[in-house]
């Protein structure tokens, strides 16, 4: 099977060689393949996943999260909270833009006020709705007020700061406007590659990497065949093929390391269907499902059984909550009491997925028959299956959250307020109490009873099952070993890279698209 499989990596790549010429980047640049190209490099306007790694690499925030989901400042030196609805950001100083620009107050003001633009047509408008007013103090000191106090306020804060003056009407085709990061963009084709060079006015070591080149790589196993020639230095999480990984190991130049990861894969509960209103249908299903299988045999094992949204490394995260080891037995006796016999044709839901989430949606089929419920399994393109979760028009789905630092997630997706389309309460669920303690989450500010009041939520949560947690997915890096002093983040941010040293090979080469 190996052998067949490098074989047809050996086709594909030299069809692709034959096809290319010009170097994408200079020899010494770092190569790391992804799977998509990002939608847009402007902060104020990214929201996927790979935007994001990449547009954090160019624009720094006035704050970032840490490695346990805290915030700490980035662009400010120091912040005050001199009362519960005020934050007080005070500016370090000498911090330029790649094209020379000193950063002032005024540039993070300018990038606040063109997201709040209903011109600009920004997503990330939406996450800056607790905001009543940010107002410049002085050229290196910016106040932030909140209608009322506001625990996550911080996490506004994380917006990537650009130079006042710059426009949003390139930012969806290719351009990034400068940043205040350790890499400037050089040049972005999309879906072939981004090549960021260093930002000439950041300090950084001086072996550190001196250029990146992102190249857009689709299939999996052209992927790995180009770490395991040389060609790609790095690749992580979505651009490693679990299946592929023993090949990769298996070369003595490339390393695999794993390390737990935030993003959250969980089962969606239509609570519009009187049947999964039913506790014991829910924890039926719970008790159905085989997920420490699921991890061993279809993830290879890169991934933690999950006990609620939050993983241990988080600072809200509480762990002495309910949990449903696979017993089917105790499945069947829940659906019994709930009224359902073996072969009830009530026993079946509709599954709706992706073509990508076929797999997963298979192998639930297969345990879920096991305890008398069936599963139609109904696959279409993201935007369909999304408008579906939008609308409530399925049974049963999963989905997942991606680098979850802040619990204010729970009441994103569990306040009964916010049902779609502007929310994220994909299910309908509704609960008082749950409502009281995710809206009582967010006005506490101390941190102390804050974690106590995460600390309950996460045991209702467990005890209701509005969502049945599944597994958090670890970060699984494949990179060649002449890199050194990369450190993965739990929410798979690439900061590190940075600060990560390079010693290119001798033989190295590149072609182009």
């Amino acid at each position: 099977m190996i052998r067949g499989f490098v074989y047809c990596c050996s086709i594909a790549l030299a069809l692709n060689a034959c096809a290319k010429h010009a170097p994408l980047a200079p020899p010494t640049y770092l190569q790391v393949d992804i799977n998509v190209s990002p939608a847009t490099l402007d902060p104020r306007f990214a929201t996927d996943a790979i935007s994001e790694r990449i547009d954090e690499l160019i624009h720094d925030g006035m704050v970032r999260a840490d490695r346990g989901g805290e915030f700490a400042g980035d662009l400010a030196e120091s912040i005050e909270r001199p009362a519960p609805t005020r934050l007080i950001f005070h500016l370090r100083r000498g911090i330029r833009f790649s094209d020379g620009r000193g950063l002032t107050a005024r540039d993070v003001k300018y990038t606040y006020d063109s997201v709040l633009d209903p011109a600009s047509s920004s997503l990330k408008r939406a996450g800056l709705a607790e905001m009543s007013s940010l107002r410049v103090l002085d050229d290196y000191t910016v106040e932030m007020t909140t209608w009322r106090p506001f625990a996550p306020a911080l996490a506004m804060a994380t917006l990537g700061v650009v130079p006042a003056g710059s426009g949003f009407a390139r930012a969806r085709i290719g351009f990034a406007p400068p940043g205040t990061g350790a890499f400037r963009l050089a040049r972005f084709t999309p879906d072939e590659a981004i090549v960021l060079a260093r930002n000439p006015y950041h300090p950084h070591p001086r072996d550190s990497v001196p250029g990146i080149v992102f190249k857009v790589v689709p299939e999996a196993t052209v992927r790995a065949l180009e770490m395991v020639e040389g060609i790609c230095d790095f690749t992580e999480n979505d651009g490693v093929q679990p299946d592929l990984i023993p090949y990769l190991a298996s070369h003595r130049d490339l390393a695999i390391e794993e390390s737990p990861g935030t993003t959250f894969q969980y089962l969606i509960f239509n609570f519009r269907d009187p049947r999964l209103r039913d506790l014991r249908m829910r924890r039926a299903i719970a008790y159905a499902l085989d997920r420490n299988q699921f991890v061993e045999s279809m993830l290879r094992g890169t991934a933690r059984v999950a006990t609620g949204m939050l993983t241990p490394e988080n600072w809200a995260y509480a762990g002495k909550v309910t949990r449903y080891q696979y017993d089917p037995a105790a499945a069947k006796h829940l659906l019994e009491e709930a009224g359902f016999t073996p072969g009830d044709p009530r026993l079946s839901f509709v599954y709706k997925t992706t073509p990508e989430g076929r797999r997963l949606a298979e192998a639930l089929q297969a345990m879920l028959r096991r305890a008398g419920i069936r599963l139609e399994i109904r696959t279409s393109e993201w935007a369909t299956f999304y408008a579906d979760l939008t609308r409530g028009n399925f049974d049963l789905a999963s989905s997942q959250l991606v680098g979850i630092a802040d619990p204010r997630e729970y009441y994103l997706i569990y306040d009964s307020k916010e049902l779609p389309p502007q929310g994220m309460n994909r299910g309908a669920y509704s609960s008082p109490e749950m409502d009281r303690l995710v809206e009582a989450g967010d006005t506490e500010l101390d941190p102390i009873a804050r974690r106590k009041i995460y600390a309950r939520v996460q045991q209702l949560a467990a005890l209701d099952l509005p969502y049945l947690p599944l597994w958090w997915v670890d970060n699984v890096t494949v990179l060649n070993r002449r890199l050194r002093g990369f450190e993965p983040y739990p929410n798979g941010s690439l900061r590190s890279l940075a600060a990560a040293t390079y010693v290119p090979s001798p033989a190295r080469h590149r072609f182009d698209d």
